[in-house]
This record gives structure tokens, C-alpha cells and sequence, in this order.
């Protein structure tokens, strides 16, 4: 008579649910802990209802995924020795219905603690008179998935080794593969791209594959809708369809699994060649690329020659794990050959600049905007922030830039700019003869494309002077009157109100005070705020120099000019964001203030003169140059090492360095 092989056996799930009741049970002692110490602290609806929501933003996920390789480590230990599985294996059971016995036991080391859990606090909330059902039950959906996804991403893992100690390290590996390959190969195209910042196309691709890190930067609590409700229960749901394709594919690898591999540290032998090719491969990029930051050579070829040997040690590396045995140059070398020669390929296909990426510029026809990030003078609020350029005229020049600095690519690319920095002394004040400014820009291109280039651009006088260099050009496309104010104005909106005005660092002159017999300065550096009927009148004065080009003018070098022009002091505007009403009810977030700070200029005569009406400045109160401050500094400095009176900026003595 014909055995019968069952496809679930109670008695195996009830031994795991016993034997490994410590996982489940530390488990949702987690959740009790967690909530229990936040109601201690005083529990309320509104605690009801967000906290739950923001446990699983970060906490929830990180538990998950913890729990997950946790609970496929202990359901299908067996497979790691060969007694357990050999006995196992010989139960009257089918092999699909093995797997899902301990697949389904593993998975309830989730979803009875999280009923455990929701039943508890949902009696414990409507015994304080306090229930939100609707943020439990979203806890319970979201959590109860991710842990799903996670799980069954581990026990895929699970089917591809033969050792429990590898298990770990694949799963944890593959959880952050395609970001750590993302990082790393740009690191490396850098190094051989000229102009390479990042592809947003991989950098997509590579977050979504990554989805610890994506569910960290997507789920969130949204407090500026009422009630406030949980985002990304999207994402959690495209990650429970990945787990359940992940849970056929392992029941598909179980199926074909031989018995005879565990002790392997890959069980599957179609797997053999990707594991060794996939060490070298990542061993060549992350040690090769790590080693080069660290002992840099003389140019980018060196760093071929780490990403060689590392990438020979990590293939030889991952043949003596698959062979169990040190003797593997004799068979493997040819298989080395072959990884080598193609990392070669590669790195001259990135250098030569085959794929045409170094020469694209794209055409004025293609681009909707730019965004140019560069850093610049004054230190203000345009310093380091991205200029965003739309206006036809204003994006053919950034375009004519890009061209130019294409162009001298061989000039650039191979100029080593360590020590390129360059400063001297002239009359007391210390000018930058040299600098290296890094640009960057991103195309918003017209079929909703993006795309991004880096460039680090030389600066000297002799470049500024020349108006078709790159760094000509630069300072050109900066000094923009329409951009300038553009920038400074673009997240301040129309109805908007400016209502506090305030100059910072002020030079008050007061009379000398003698204390012990010496001279004392009095004179220092202050904040001076307007008075209110004074913040249209500054306003209209500041939009006015900014559109004459007299107010906002950037500097590429702290040269002479940018010195003798540029006054410590800045401007600094807050405007009163109203609340609006088709923003919802936002109490957490509007009103809010929009702040704005511009560096102030000699030759801001307009908003100089506003200043100097309302008492800002004045006989007693002045603005002070960067130059005038470095001569003053200087001349602080001769004081104390001499003991010889000198003067300073307004007329007052130092005596003794005081």
C-alpha cells in the first residue's frame, strides 16, 4: 500500500513554536516594553494615535529585520548539519510540505505576538478611555508585512547555503548590496569619468533594492493633516509582493536542493561561479577603492592596479571557501584571468570615454532647468546654496559653460590641485592669489530626465580676467542682477511679510576708558535690529540695489576686490509665512519664517542710505571691510607684542594690547 506524504505537519510546527518560544516571546516583550514606558510617562488620545504610527518608522523596521534572519536561522537550522537533515528528510512528507511547516511556524514567531500585542493595548486604551482603533490596526497591518517581506527574504538567503554562519552574512549582504555597489562604483567612476557626480536613474534603482534604508527615508508620520497619518504604506506593500515571489523562489531552490550540501558554504553549484565572481568583483571595488583613499598614488591608473590585486585575493579567497582547501591557484588561476581581464575592460572603457559621457553637453532645446551649486562670497545665504536656473538666456550660458569646462578636460582632469590654494600678503591684508571651486550642476532635462556633472575649476585672477574661461563665465552667470535676486528671494513667496530687519556686526565707537592706568578700548562689534516703520523703505532699497547689481554681487577668489568691498555685516530678514488655507490644518508647522541673509556691500548706496536714516549707522556706528578688519587685526597683534599705542579703525588708542 502506498505511504502517505502529507504537505503540513502539526507536530514539527508545534515543536518549533515550543522549542524556539524564546525568539517570538523576546520579541513581543519588545513591543510590550516599548509602549508600556511610553504610557508610563502619561498616556492621552494623541499619544494613542502616534505612537504607534511612529514606532514603525524606524523601530518597527529595524526589529523586523533583526527577527527576520533570527527566525529563518532557527526553522530551517536543520539544513546546516547533515544528521538533522537526513532525518528530517526522511519523515513521510513531501519536500514542499517541509517547507511550508517551517515557514508557516517561522512566520508566526511574528504574527502571534503582534495579536498579542494589539489585543492588550487596545483593552488597555479602552480601559483609559483613550482607543484609536485605527492606528492599531494600521501598527498591526504595517509591521505584520514588513516582517513578512523580511522573513521570507531571509529564508531565501537560507536556501542558498549550506552553513548556518554564512547565512547571516548573505542575508546582511544582499540587504545593502545594491547601495553599497551604488556608492562604491561611483566612487570609482569619478576617479575615471570626468565629470561624473551620480546617475538618479541607479541611485533609484540601487534605494529601492536596498529596502531597510528605503522604508528608513520614506516612512514617516505626517503631522500636518489632521488626524496625523501614517506615509509609505505603499512601500510596505510593495515589499510584501517581493516577499511572497521571495517565499515560491525558495520553495522552488528546497525543491532542488541536494541533501549532501550542508557544511557548504553555497549549496546551490549553478550559484558557484556568481559567488566567486561576485567576491572578486566586490572585493576588487570596496578594498580596492578603500586602499587606493588611503595610500594614493600618482594617478588614476594606480588605482587600477589595488582594484586588481584586491579583486585576485577576493576570488581566490572565495575559491578556498568553496573548495575547503588552500590548494586552489593551480585550477583557479584561468577563472581569475578572466575577472581581471574584465575589471581591465572596464576601467578602459571608463577612461577612454567610450560611452561618449565626459563629451555630452546637452543642447538648450533639451534642458527645462539647471540648478548650479558652487560655493561663493560673501558667506551669506547664497554661499552654499544651489542657484536655480530657468530663464532661456540664463541656461545657454550655463550650457556655454559646461562646454568650456569640457573642453579643457585634458588641462583639468590631470592637474593635481592638493597645495593649489595660494595666499599672500599685500599692504596687511591677506588676498587669495589661487583656489579650486567645485560645480556642480543637475539638468532638469525636458523629457523628465535628469542628469548630473561635477567639475572641480581652477580659479586665479588671470582666469576672471578672461571672460570666455570657465571661471569667467562662472562669475559672469553669478553676477546676474535678475538670478542674484531670484536666489536670494526664492522661498520667500508674495505675501509674505518681512517683519524683523537686523545688521549684524556693527562697529559702535565709544570713548577710551582708563582703568588702573591703562587705556581701554571700548569699541566692539554689536547686532543693531530696525525699527519696524523702517522695513518697507529697507526692502524696496535692498530689491533696488540687488537689480542694479550694487547689493549680492558673488566672488570667486578673496581677492583685493572682494575685500575692500565687502563689509562683516549681514543683512538678515525674516519674513512671517501666513497660514494658508488650502494648507490644512498645519498648526505644527505655519506660521513659519522664511529667513534671509545677504551680505552687505560698499556700494549698496541705496540700503546704506536707509541704514544710515533709521541710526544703523552713523557717526558713532559704522560698517567694517574684511580689509579694514584684517589691518585692525593686525595692528591688535603689534599692540600686544610690543606695548606700543597704536590706532585702530574710529580713532581709538590701544595701550598695553588693550
Amino acid at each position: 500500500m502506498q505511504s502517505v506524504r502529507s504537505s503540513f505537519n502539526q507536530t514539527l510546527f508545534l515543536k518549533n513554536l515550543t522549542r524556539f518560544w524564546p525568539i517570538w516571546g523576546a520579541y513581543g516583550a519588545i513591543w510590550l516594553y516599548l509602549f508600556i514606558a511610553e504610557a508610563s510617562s502619561g498616556w492621552d488620545a494623541g499619544l494613542a494615535r502616534t505612537l504607534p504610527l511612529e514606532s514603525l518608522c524606524f523601530f518597527g523596521i529595524a526589529l523586523a529585520a533583526v527577527f527576520g534572519i533570527i527566525a529563518a536561522m532557527a526553522v530551517f537550522s536543520y539544513l546546516y548539519s547533515s544528521r538533522s537533515v537526513d532525518m528530517l528528510h526522511a519523515l513521510p512528507m513531501r519536500r514542499g510540505g517541509l517547507f511550508l511547516t517551517n515557514y508557516i511556524s517561522g512566520l508566526c514567531f511574528f504574527l502571534l505576538p503582534h495579536g498579542v500585542v494589539f489585543l492588550l493595548l487596545w483593552m488597555a486604551e479602552l480601559l483609559s478611555g483613550t482607543a484609536v482603533l485605527g492606528s492599531l490596526l494600521m501598527w498591526l497591518t504595517a509591521q505584520s508585512l514588513m516582517c513578512f517581506f523580511f522573513y521570507s527574504f531571509a529564508v531565501f538567503c537560507a536556501m542558498f547555503t549550506g552553513h548556518i554562519l554564512a547565512l547571516p552574512v548573505f542575508y546582511g549582504i544582499f540587504n545593502g548590496l545594491a547601495g553599497g555597489l551604488n556608492l562604491l562604483l561611483q566612487t570609482l567612476a569619478q576617479e575615471f569619468i570626468y565629470g561624473y557626480w551620480g546617475t538618479e536613474r541607479f541611485d533609484r534603482l540601487a534605494l529601492t533594492l536596498t529596502p531597510a534604508l528605503n522604508l528608513v527615508t520614506t516612512l514617516r508620520v505626517r503631522y500636518d493633516l489632521d488626524p496625523p497619518q501614517f506615509y509609505g504604506l505603499h512601500l510596505i506593500l510593495f515589499y510584501a509582493l517581493f516577499g511572497v515571489v521571495f517565499t515560491g523562489l525558495a520553495l522552488l531552490v528546497y525543491e532542488k536542493r541536494h541533501l549532501e550540501t550542508a557544511g557548504d558554504v553555497v549549496a546551490v553549484s549553478k550559484m558557484k561561479p556568481v559567488f566567486k565572481y561576485g567576491v572578486g568583483f566586490c572585493a576588487a571595488i570596496a578594498f580596492g577603492t578603500f586602499l587606493y583613499e588611503n595610500f594614493r598614488g600618482s594617478g588614476s591608473w594606480d588605482l587600477l592596479g589595488y582594484l586588481l590585486v584586491c579583486g585576485a585575493v577576493g576570488y581566490f579567497a572565495a575559491e578556498m571557501l568553496l573548495q575547503k582547501s588552500f590548494r586552489v591557484f593551480r585550477r583557479g588561476w584561468k577563472g581569475c584571468a578572466v575577472l581581471l581581464v574584465c575589471i581591465i575592460a572596464a576601467v578602459s572603457a571608463m577612461d577612454l570615454d567610450l560611452f561618449r559621457f565626459e563629451r555630452r553637453v546637452p543642447q538648450p532645446y533639451q534642458v527645462e532647468s539647471v540648478v548650479l551649486v558652487v560655493d561663493s562670497y560673501p558667506s551669506d545665504s547664497l554661499c552654499y546654496s544651489g542657484w536655480a536656473v530657468e530663464r532661456p538666456e540664463e541656461v545657454e550660458q550655463v550650457l556655454k559653460l559646461h562646454q568650456a569646462v569640457v573642453d579643457r578636460k585634458k588641462e583639468f582632469d590631470r592637474q593635481d590641485y592638493r597645495g593649489y590654494w595660494r595666499q599672500e600678503e599685500e599692504d596687511g591684508v591677506s588676498v587669495t592669489q589661487a583656489d579650486v571651486l567645485g560645480v556642480r550642476l543637475s539638468y532638469q532635462m525636458k523629457d523628465g530626465s535628469v542628469m548630473f556633472r561635477a567639475y572641480d575649476v581652477p580659479v586665479t585672477a588671470e582666469e576672471l580676467s578672461d571672460l570666455e574661461s570657465p571661471s569667467g563665465l562662472l562669475h559672469g552667470i553669478l553676477n546676474t542682477p535678475a538670478l542674484v535676486e531670484d536666489a536670494y528671494f526664492a522661498g520667500v513667496a508674495e505675501d509674505d511679510q518681512l517683519v524683523r530687519a537686523e545688521v549684524s556686526m556693527v562697529w559702535l565707537e565709544e570713548d577710551p576708558q582708563e582703568q588702573n592706568g591703562t587705556t581701554q578700548n571700548a569699541d566692539h562689534y554689536t547686532g543693531v535690529q530696525l525699527s519696524t516703520e523702517a522695513l518697507p523703505e529697507l526692502l524696496e532699497a535692498v530689491r533696488r540695489d540687488l537689480a542694479a547689481g550694487r547689493l549680492g554681487r558673488r566672488y570667486l577668489l578673496g581677492d583685493r576686490q572682494r575685500l575692500e568691498n565687502c563689509y562683516l555685516s549681514d543683512l538678515e530678514l525674516t519674513f512671517l509665512r501666513p497660514k494658508r488655507e488650502d494648507a490644512g490644518d498645519r498648526s505644527a508647522s505655519y506660521p513659519d519664517n522664511q529667513y534671509v541673509r545677504i551680505g552687505l556691500e560698499t556700494t549698496a548706496v541705496d540700503t546704506l542710505a536707509v541704514l544710515e536714516k533709521y541710526g544703523v549707522i552713523g557717526p558713532d556706528a559704522r560698517l567694517v571691510t574684511h580689509a579694514e578688519e584684517q589691518r585692525r587685526s593686525a595692528q591688535v597683534e603689534y599692540a600686544q607684542s610690543t606695548g606700543e599705542p597704536v590706532s585702530v579703525p574710529g580713532g581709538a588708542v590701544l595701550t598695553n594690547g588693550k
